[in-house]
């Protein structure tokens, strides 16, 4: 008896790490190689090479912290095949996104040089490697055992706190305009998420339209008007595709049951 209490007491319960310490050291690992890799030039003339960056960590973190294989990762990640509506929708909706804030201005755009090239690679950076962050990662996480609505108001601070320093070096009204966008658009971009089936490609493709100005040329003295427009369009636009059902309730259970389960992606246990 007394060889055993000692064993106990001598023994060492390891306590299972928390899921929010999980999810935190994640994001802060994820979140800091994009904004890392977004330093070397934010045009998107090297977009490719931040989205390979950013899909290498995005896999070590599912690997190490969820014990996610890489294949499975790459799906959960949102790399998965989308829904033809969702694509549909998403492209729909570019058209004012691209449109709208040049008519509000009343300027016109100049094209840069070489924009076919610099258009890749803002899909690429601002589409596919935000997106993976965003919804690929933190809304995902986020929405295990929790509902759409409040899976999305727990991802808006991340968002937008991640655009703070677009406050701090463009000025007040930029700056805020910038804060609103993050917030607000993270409801659509979920919304299309869950349109394409746990997919990022129309996310993607609404993202890279609000940031396709960086393609262009814009007017001297027309940069705060064009951008309180761009803002204003970011805003309220992107907010149509919420009217397009994303699946009926049945249907989606269905597909929720036949989805086979991977390792690493369950709801939280008891024990986190």
């Amino acid at each position: 008896m007394r060889e055993r209490s000692e064993r106990t007491v001598g023994a060492v319960t390891r306590r299972p790490v928390p899921w929010w310490v999980r999810f935190l050291a994640g994001f802060v690992v994820l979140y800091g190689t994009l904004a890392g890799l977004a330093e070397i030039d934010a045009t998107g003339r090297y977009g490719l090479a931040i989205l390979a960056g950013v899909l290498l960590v995005a896999l070590l973190v599912e690997s190490v912290l969820y014990g996610c294989a890489p294949a499975d990762a790459l799906r959960l990640l949102g790399f998965g095949r989308p829904t033809g509506r969702s694509l549909v929708v998403a492209a729909a909706v570019c058209v004012p996104v691209l449109c709208l804030p040049w008519l509000l201005a009343g300027v016109g755009p100049v094209v840069r040089p070489g924009w076919p090239w610099l258009l890749v690679g803002a899909f690429a950076f601002h589409g596919l490697a935000e997106e993976l962050v965003w919804r690929g990662y933190a809304y995902r996480r986020l929405r295990e055992g929790r509902s759409f609505g409040r899976a999305v108001v727990l991802s808006m601070p991340l968002v937008a706190a991640a655009h703070v320093p677009v406050l701090l070096g463009s000025g007040l009204a930029v700056g805020s305009a910038a804060l609103i966008v993050a917030a607000v658009t993270s409801v659509p971009f979920a919304y299309l998420w869950e349109m394409g089936r746990g997919t990022i490609w129309a996310p993607a493709m609404l993202h890279t339209a609000i940031d396709a100005f960086k393609l262009v040329v814009i007017p001297v003295g027309a940069t705060l008007t064009f951008s309180l427009a761009l803002a204003a369009v970011s805003v309220v636009v992107p907010l149509l595709v919420l009217a397009v059902p994303r699946t009926s309730d049945r249907r989606e259970r269905r597909a929720t049951a036949a989805r086979p389960a991977v390792r690493g992606h369950t709801r939280r246990s008891a024990a986190d």
